[in-house]
This record gives structure tokens, sequence and C-alpha cells, in this order.
């Protein structure tokens, strides 16, 4: 015990408690529109052993390819689904999410108290997208790119690319970082450029290993392309004014302020600096596009942030303090962290978000006939619980023409009339929300409502 005791260091203390709290909050993060058609893609491949690469769910686009680049993510995560349910593929998510930030914890230098502040709070922006999907993946992935080439481990990049590759289309941003820090560690070591020349072009010819193979080059930046023509969340702008993106905007200018006024240590021969740095510094600009590359650029900023502070002399580090009291109070905080979600996934509480369709609308849709009309962010979750339905459309967004998809967004954005599009694909059938435009102008025209509550409605046609 006593042995015990004596490891209980104040930093360790605070490693705890930063990591109880990444892991909290990864844990009681809600499913995503995504999740649910990534988890009916993962059930059928795994079911049928075969990979899908075309359309089977819509009606508007059946048989169209698709560019499910995220395949052996969509795999993984039924995989966790079969063992553990619903918490299985949260959980999964969690431990994605919080290696990667052990990861960037790993790459700090500077005290352990300052790294717990920064990473804390990081964490308030960072976890805006900490989701149960395949962009979990990436989370974990990039901050572990940064470390293997500042810390010389570039014979696993390829094998992790070819890993990346099939399981989430971040993996181009992977690769363009790679060439970043690939370039800073050649600037501090220019005689050394054979291997991290080599490892690029391992890593890009890794990349082609997917069922696309050179064509991932071509389609990928295509579907990325077709995203920004949407306007979804997570590829906007982070809002200046927005509270929860303030500690981001905060940490970027102290970044950019540490960079300019400690420049010339880049040039020193620091492969770990210059390699993390810039990094951070090519991060940047993609997080200031969209709030999705946020999380990524605060995994990398953190520890070239406390690269770049004024050094200090480290008497005190590690010190131990009142080992008791660090031991109750590490001890304390797994205790509640672990009851907290055991308390919330046995409630299945309504955060998480694990039954988004009310049973009595899934009543009223399987009686429903005719073809569905149902927004972009309910289809997944209709594929997972009305597997027999086909819907108009889903998150998936690639099988699915661009023009369809933003005629969709402006009846229900700005109430543009529905006919045409009910006409051209025969719906006979709507789910929607109950404030949908569309769906009043449904009502208004006598359709009949199978289903109604505050937030749902199912009408079908006359």
């Amino acid at each position: 015990m006593a042995r015990l005791l004596s490891s209980c260091t104040f930093d360790r203390l605070l490693t705890t408690l930063i990591f109880v709290t990444i892991v909290l909050v990864c844990a009681l993060t809600p499913m995503q529109g995504d999740s649910w058609w990534q988890l009916r893609a993962g059930r059928d491949m795994w079911n049928s052993g075969q990979l899908m690469l075309s359309d089977v769910y819509s009606h508007t686009s059946y048989g169209a390819f698709w560019l499910n680049h995220e395949w052996l993510a969509e795999v993984i995560y039924y995989a966790a689904f079969l063992a553990g349910g619903l918490p299985g593929v949260t959980l999964l998510a969690a431990a994605l999410i919080t290696a990667g930030w052990s990861i960037s914890w790993r790459m700090i230098d500077a005290p352990v108290r300052v790294g717990f502040a920064l990473t804390l709070v990081a964490i308030v922006p960072a976890c805006m997208w900490w989701e149960p999907r395949p962009h979990a993946f990436s989370l974990l992935l990039i901050p572990a790119t940064i470390y293997l080439v500042s810390r010389d481990r570039l014979g696993w990049l390829p094998v992790m690319f070819v890993f990346w590759a099939n399981c989430h289309g971040g993996v181009l941003l992977g690769f363009v970082l790679l060439a970043g820090a690939l370039g800073a560690r050649v600037f501090a070591a220019p005689h050394e450029w054979k291997r991290p020349a080599l490892t690029l072009a391992a890593c890009a010819a890794a990349m082609t290993a997917t069922p696309f193979g050179f064509s991932f080059w071509i389609e990928i930046p295509k579907s990325l392309n077709r995203i920004r023509l949407y306007p979804l969340d997570e590829w906007a702008r982070p809002e200046i004014m927005d509270p929860r993106l303030a500690p981001f905007w905060i940490l970027a200018v102290a970044f950019a302020v540490m960079l300019t006024r400690n420049w010339r240590r880049l040039l020193r021969p620091s492969p770990t600096m210059a390699v993390v740095c810039a990094a951070a510094v090519m991060l940047l600009p993609l997080a200031v596009m969209a709030k999705r590359n946020v999380g990524p650029f605060l995994m990398i900023a953190i520890p070239a942030l406390t690269m770049l502070l004024p050094r200090r002399e480290s008497a005190g580090e590690n010190r131990v303090g009142q080992p008791a009291i660090n031991f109750a109070i590490m001890s304390a905080a797994i205790v509640i962290v672990a009851a907290t979600i055991a308390f919330a996934y046995y409630h299945r509480v309504a955060r998480l978000r694990w039954q988004p369709v009310a049973p009595p609308a899934l009543a009223a849709l399987e009686s429903c006939p005719g073809n569905l009309y149902n927004r972009y962010d309910e289809g997944g979750k209709i594929l997972w619980f009305a597997p027999d339905r086909k819907v108009f459309l889903d998150g998936r967004q690639d099988p699915f023409p661009p023009e369809m998809v933003l005629e969709h967004i402006r009846m229900e954005t700005q109430g543009s009339d529905y006919r045409p599009v009910f006409a051209r694909h025969d719906i006979r059938c709507a789910y929607l929300p109950a404030v949908s435009p569309t769906a009043s102008a449904l009502a208004d025209a006598g359709w009949t409502t199978l289903y109604r509550d505050s937030s749902w409605v199912v009408l079908r046609s006359n």
C-alpha cells in the first residue's frame, strides 16, 4: 500500500483528472444521425461478408455508386455493437478519442499543471465532434501520425495508413499533415531526407490499398467538394461569438503569437519541435475554415504551444504533495465517472439519443404505404430503426445528385414547393419534424396524419 501511495503524485492526480474528464464527456456524447446508417451498413456487410459499394438503401438513387470509404470502421463499430450493444459502440468511440488525446498528452513539453490547464480549456470546443462514428479513428490517427514522425518511428506509418484509408476519409488530411511533418523533419536534418521521402511514397501507395485503388485520390476530394455545397454545421466556419468556441480562438491566437515570437527556435536542429509546430500551422487554417477541424488542431496545438513556452527550471516537478489525499481524489473521480456512465447507460438517458425514433412513429411508418420522404438528418435513423423502408435521402450524400440534395434543402429551409419533387419520386408517405415547412404544406394539402407528437409527424397521401 505504501508503494502505491508513493506513486500517487500530484502530477498523476492531474493526469487522472484530465483523462477521466475526457472519458466521461466521450461516453456521454449523443449518437449522431450518421452513426445509424453506419451501423446499418456495418451489419449488412458483417452478415453478407461483402463490401457495399452501391446504394441499396434509398428509392431515389438505388443502385448508384456509393463511395463507402468508411467500410472498415462501419464493420468495427458493428462488431462493437454485437459485443456490447449501443454502450459498446459509444465506448469504442470513447476509447479511440481518449487514446488520441493520450498521444497528444505524451507530446506535451511543459510541467504537467500547464498541460492540464491547456488541455482542460481545449476540451470544451474539441468535444463538439466526439460522436460515435468513423471520424473518431481520425482523432486517434492524426496525433499518432505526428507522434511517430516526431519520434522517428517512420516504419509504422505505411501500415497505419492502410488501416486509416479504409476507416475514414480523414486520411487525406493525415497525408497532408504527414507531408508537412516529414518536410519539417528534413528541414531540421537535411542530410536525412531519404527515409522521409520513402516513407511519404510508401504512405501514398498504402492509401490505394482500398476497394477504390488509385481512384481513391480522385473520389475522396470529389466527395469533399460535394459536402461543401451543403450547409452542414460541422463544415461551417467556427463563429467568433460562439461561447463554446471561445477557447479555440484564444488558444489559436496564443499559438500564433508564440510562434511569431519564437520562430527562430524552429531553426535549431530539434526535429520534435519542428514537426509538431509545422503540423499545428497546417491545421490552423483548416480549423478556421471548418468546425470539424477544430478538435484535430487543438490536439496538436496544445503540445506545440507548450514547446514554444519559455523554458523554466523543473524543480518541484512530479512532487508527491499529499499522496493519501491524491489517491483518495483519484479513486473517487474514477468511481464517480464509472458510476455516472453505468447509470446513464442502464437507464438509457435521453442525452444519449439511443432511441431517436419513437416506437409509435415506427409503427406509423410501417403502416404508411408508398415511397417515403424524409430529411437528410433523419435518413440514417430510419435505416436502422425501420430497416424495411427505403429512404428518400440520408447522410451518406455520395450516392445522391447534388441538385437533388440542394432542392431538398430549399424545401426544408425556404419552404419551396414540394410538389415537383414528390411527383418525380412518387412520394406517398412523409416522416418529418413537426416544424418542417414541408410537413405544414402537406397537412394543408389534406394529407392524413398517422402520427404526431411535439417533435415528429408521419403523414400519408390520400
